[in-house]
């Protein structure tokens, strides 16, 4: 596995779970990989999700935009 692929999928991955745990988080559900964080109040919660978003969004967009060497 490659360094692009490998950005990829954790990427990806980042995006996929910070969203879930938006939404679940809407309707009162929560994760279990968020619970720790949920725990920390709604605030300090939806920041740590936000940013893993962004790292997720620039994650797959470095991965799309760097050449890499092999």
């Amino acid at each position: 596995m490659n360094k692009k692929s490998l950005f990829l999928i954790i990427g990806f991955l980042l995006f996929v779970i910070s969203i879930l745990g938006f939404i679940l988080n809407l309707v009162g559900i929560s994760l279990i990989i968020f619970k720790p964080i949920d725990d920390l109040g709604y605030l300090i919660s939806s920041l740590i999700k936000f940013i893993l978003l962004s790292i997720g969004i620039c994650l797959v967009y470095y991965a799309q935009i760097v050449k890499f060497k092999h």
